[in-house]
């Protein structure tokens, strides 16, 4: 019996040190992904320096922050002095883990969308729960995505974990994703 919990204790930490690994690699990245090549992609914050890398690999040529305007704050400051720096669009919206998306923060994402210079950058803190919702959108609403392949955007593999506060994140999703894979809200738009 020792043996058997010894062997459980020993397999549960490599878990633990395999998962620490994976997300500290994913951190020290930026969480940076690929929504839709050239046209989109997703991160965590990402520092001035980090910023202009991406923004310089990948011709980034909008940045959609999710976390609101901040300014006096470090690290809203710097992003807008590298999207001067780089001529980039930038746009704040103020989406909340813990809160149902409001319909006219949505509308006015699904205008971003279809409006915004391309390749766009989504972020928010972590690149995780808010940009996983931003990304999901995306895959419906641009790439037209069926609603099983577009929501892998809201996965383990970005950092989101479907428990906690981000819950009510997938909650909207589920209930506002028709079965035709149509975003209910968009609809009302098209209707306005």
């Amino acid at each position: 019996m020792k043996k058997f919990i010894k062997n459980i204790v020993v397999i549960f930490l490599i878990l633990i040190i395999i998962y620490g690994l994976f997300f500290a690699n994913i951190w020290l990245k930026g969480n940076f992904h690929t929504i839709t090549q050239n046209q989109a992609y997703r991160s965590r914050q990402l520092d001035k320096k980090l910023l202009a890398f991406y923004i310089t690999k990948y011709n980034i040529k909008s940045i959609i922050n999710l976390r609101g305007k901040e300014k006096g704050v470090k690290w809203y400051d710097d992003e807008l002095k590298v999207c001067s720096i780089y001529n980039i669009v930038h746009y704040d919206l103020d989406l909340a883990i813990d809160r149902k998306p409001r319909n006219e923060d949505i509308q006015y994402l699904l205008k971003i969308f279809k409006t915004t210079p391309r390749p766009v950058l989504i972020h928010c803190l972590g690149g995780a729960d808010r940009t996983g919702l931003v990304a999901t959108l995306w895959k419906l609403c641009i790439d037209k995505e069926d609603k099983k392949s577009a929501l892998n955007q809201m996965s383990f593999f970005y950092g989101h974990m479907p428990f906690g506060k981000a819950t009510i994140l997938d909650r909207w999703l589920l209930d506002n994703i028709s079965s035709d894979n149509v975003l209910k809200i968009e609809n009302m738009i098209v209707k306005k």
